[in-house]
């Protein structure tokens, strides 16, 4: 008896096996196509459903990386937790370095100057970016700023306020070389996440001073120049204009005879001093203007470089500027230095 039935259960045995056998491969071939279409959908949006494609794609994955460290220009460590997408400029050297290796939608606010075409270089681009032009401790946290760039001359109690309002501040220094001027780029750039876009941006301002360098007549002499303004203000040694004189190989008279930082000289030390050259910062529409307000003054107009057309005019937003548009100056007074017109306007 034992032996009739047993056959008959494992018939029913191999039935029930081939039904499971069948149901996992149904569970398994359903999974896989699930699988697919939901890659198909989701795993391969296009770039433009991703957010900021435009903006990332050409980033360096090892600047995207975050939380990070970075010492401002008054040596204090700014501890920066994610890449900031809300950013707030109130120089206009910052506006001008954000313009130039920052996504634009990433800048939401700019200082009072980017403008102006009097002394802003960016009027254009800030034009383009449409953010509003900030200037007091509320309209700065209005617009919730995830990084606020100021500069060492920036007013005190505007960044006490926003600090005390928990606003990440980031300072900027060092004004007063090229080389400075490298370190807030790069600095710029650290805070932002835009590491590669600086350092392109500071290999840009070398080859364009290589190229500057080397249009300056080898073995000649050094001119003699100083700076003077219409109000009597001149700079010495240890200010931008200084190296920048060095750099296309001339001396500054006002630093040779001892004086450092920005003062204000009467026209009768020019007389003294006799430079070569006179450089005279002015707004763009004002450039003749200025030139014949500084020789009407006739301790001006009796020295050597007045009577041989020897004033360099520079436009105020070439002659003033902090930001890799130094270049501008830098060729802006080698033209004017080494060319046949030296009182051409700049």
């Amino acid at each position: 008896m034992s032996e009739v039935r047993r056959p008959a259960a494992l018939s029913v045995a191999r039935r029930r096996g081939g039904r499971l056998f069948v149901a996992v491969i149904t569970v398994v071939i359903v999974g896989a196509v699930l699988s697919i279409e939901a890659l198909r959908r989701f795993g391969s949006r296009p770039a433009a459903e991703k957010p900021n494609a435009q903006s990332e794609s050409v980033a360096d994955p090892k600047s995207l990386s975050f939380p990070r460290q970075v010492r401002d220009g008054s040596g204090q460590p700014v501890t920066i937790e994610a890449r900031p997408r809300r950013i707030v400029s109130q120089t206009l050297g910052t506006d001008e370095i954000l313009l130039a290796i920052c996504s634009p939608e990433r800048i939401v606010g700019l200082g009072k100057f980017a403008l102006d075409p009097k002394y802003s270089n960016v009027v254009e681009q800030a034009r383009a970016v449409g953010s509003p032009v900030v200037q007091n401790t509320e309209e700065i946290l209005q617009l919730k700023p995830d990084l606020v760039f100021v500069a060492s001359y920036s007013r005190a109690e505007i960044v006490e306020q926003l600090q005390s309002a928990g606003a990440r501040v980031f300072r900027l220094a060092n004004f007063e070389s090229i080389e400075g001027i490298k370190q807030n780029i790069r600095a710029v750039g650290q805070a932002t996440g835009d590491d590669e876009r600086a350092e392109a941006l500071v290999a840009q301002v070398e080859r364009e001073l290589s190229a500057i360098r080397a249009r300056v007549p080898a073995g000649s002499k050094r001119p003699r120049v100083m700076s003077y303004s219409p109000s009597g203000s001149t700079a010495g040694a240890n200010t931008l204009f200084d190296e920048v004189l060095r750099t296309v190989g001339a001396t500054n008279v006002v630093a040779e005879n001892g004086v450092e930082g920005f003062r204000k000289i009467s026209a009768e030390q020019i007389a003294e001093w006799q430079p070569d050259f006179i450089v005279v910062g002015a707004e763009a529409n004002k450039l003749e203007e200025t030139r014949q307000q500084l020789l009407a003054n006739p301790a001006v107009a009796a020295t050597g470089a007045a009577r041989a057309g020897r004033i360099i005019m520079i436009e105020n937003r070439s002659f003033l500027t902090v930001s890799h548009n130094v270049v501008n100056l830098v060729r802006a007074l080698a033209d004017g230095l080494y060319s046949d017109s030296p009182d051409k306007k700049k």
